[in-house]
């Protein structure tokens, strides 16, 4: 990657930012409703607020043409997207013409190119970067916001949180530019990095619960069912009830052991190991058994304020209110509850719904999976197991809007060494079927008319079979 160039144009993004500041414009904000986007948004609305500016921020589910025209009609002076509107530049190009814009983004660039003097596209990708593992949306809002101001700095520990909210540590480890926001973090005593097992609940679930509802992996013969969890424990010596930040090191390290042999002796491949036990971030501002001083709960939380519609909820916890975050416990228990819906309902149900041909699994849940959660019920058929991993997954769901289906794909490293590239599929899909679609390889979403259902796993695979016999 050429670090060089990509802080040069971040340097560009910054400065326009600031010059419209200093004019005493408004700063009209537009960042995606994900862990990713929402951090994005707090670091950029905070940067600003420090140089004694005034923001605009509006959290949102994804860029249309109309949402454009809207924002078109605002007539601000400037517009800054984070997180998204690398796949829009040509309605961007279009509708803001007469307006500043940068756009902070760190999706590949899939519409046209920026033409406007006054527009600014700072995305590492154009500079050799990886989407998926190099740097996320809320890494590119913090290196803008440290241009800006080196004070800012104080906010990398909100850059990784998006950053493992993206899964830019899948593999069980960071890579990239995001090394560089560790190392301002570190330097500041924001956080620390461990290596842990990476179950998801440190902080907040109890042993037994850690195991019962391990997704990403599941755990063979424990996930789904808390009283094997519960004499899983007792019989290797650990008390159920306690939590993992409670356990002593040597305690912690014999826990991750028994987690590691137990997949083993289940078949579980080296890709599964290897990321099981890896990079946890702890943030040093919170105590432990508070969500927040853990990366991915802390990111798992302001994905629900987004998911449930409530995303400038996200962004005043990141931006330090306490009453915020008390009203977002009580979503994230709702945000739990579906998510433990939506796996119960595609494991029974997939063995009679799911279309399987030779490049891809297409699973249209209608109304039984909200369509928020399309993305994590991929990962989930992934995880459970139920999807050959070398082979892409598509679930679907009636979108929010009438007659519009909404779909994620997701996939893993080892599909994508075959040749697959998701986001640039479904993008090519949607063109033929009039909707909208695209995202990075190994994960990307789409939109088309509830109508094309039939037709969409038909093109779908053959767009994949085509990708691998390099056309």
């Amino acid at each position: 990657m050429d670090k060089g160039g990509f802080l040069e144009k971040v340097r560009e993004g910054a400065e326009l930012i600031k010059m419209h500041v200093e004019l005493g414009h408004t700063i009209r904000i537009i960042s995606h409703r994900d862990a990713d986007g929402i951090t994005a948004g707090a670091i950029l609305a905070k940067a600003i607020a420090r140089e004694g500016g005034n923001f605009h921020l509006s959290i949102v589910k994804q860029l249309s043409e109309d949402l454009i025209k809207e924002l078109a009609d605002e007539k601000q002076k400037i517009y800054v997207f984070s997180d998204l509107g690398s796949g829009s530049i040509r309605l961007i190009e279009k509708y803001l013409s007469n307006a500043s814009v940068v756009i902070a983004d760190h999706h590949p660039p899939e519409d046209g190119e920026i033409k406007s003097d006054s527009h600014i596209l700072v995305n590492p990708t154009q500079f050799g970067a990886n989407s998926v593992r190099d740097l996320s949306g809320s890494g590119v809002a913090y290196f803008v916001a440290r241009e800006i101001n080196e004070k800012n700095r104080d906010l990398s520990y909100l850059a990784l949180v998006g950053a493992v909210g993206d899964m830019q540590e899948i593999d069980g480890q960071f890579h990239g530019m995001n090394l560089d926001i560790i190392a301002d973090a570190k330097e500041l005593d924001l956080i620390e990095i461990r290596k842990e097992i990476r179950l998801y609940g440190r902080e907040t679930r109890k042993l037994y619960q850690m195991l019962a509802y391990a997704t990403n992996p599941e755990l063979p013969e424990i996930t789904g069912d808390e009283r094997k969890a519960i004499e899983f424990l007792r019989a290797k010596g650990f008390d159920p009830d306690m939590y993992y930040w409670q356990l002593r090191e040597e305690e912690k390290k014999r826990f991750n052991d028994l987690v590691v042999i137990h997949l083993i002796k289940h078949g579980a491949g080296k890709d599964t190991i290897d990321r099981i036990i890896g990079d946890v971030v702890l943030i040093k501002l919170y105590r432990e058994g508070d969500p927040r001083h853990e990366a991915r709960e802390f990111a798992t939380l302001l994905n629900a304020t987004g998911r449930l519609n409530a995303g400038t909820l996200g962004v005043a916890i990141c931006l330090g209110d306490e009453d915020a975050f008390r009203a977002a416990l009580k979503l994230v228990d709702d945000y739990k509850r579906e998510q433990i819906e939506a796996r119960k309902y595609l494991i029974q149900n997939w063995n009679s719904t799911v279309i399987e041909r030779e490049n891809v699994y297409v699973f249209y849940a209608g109304k039984n999976i909200r369509d928020t959660l399309v993305g994590i019920a991929a990962n989930m058929a992934i995880s459970s197991r139920l999807a050959n991993p070398e082979k892409p997954v598509i679930v679907l769901a009636d979108g929010e809007e009438d007659g519009l289906i909404k779909g994620s794909a997701r996939t893993t490293e080892k599909a994508l060494a075959k040749g697959y590239h998701l986001g640039e599929a479904l993008r090519k899909v949607a063109e033929i079927i009039g909707g909208e679609g695209g995202g990075h390889a190994i994960a990307a979403g789409i939109r088309f008319p509830k109508d094309k259902l039939e037709e969409f796993a038909e093109l779908i695979n053959k767009a994949l079979g085509e990708q691998l016999n390099g056309n």
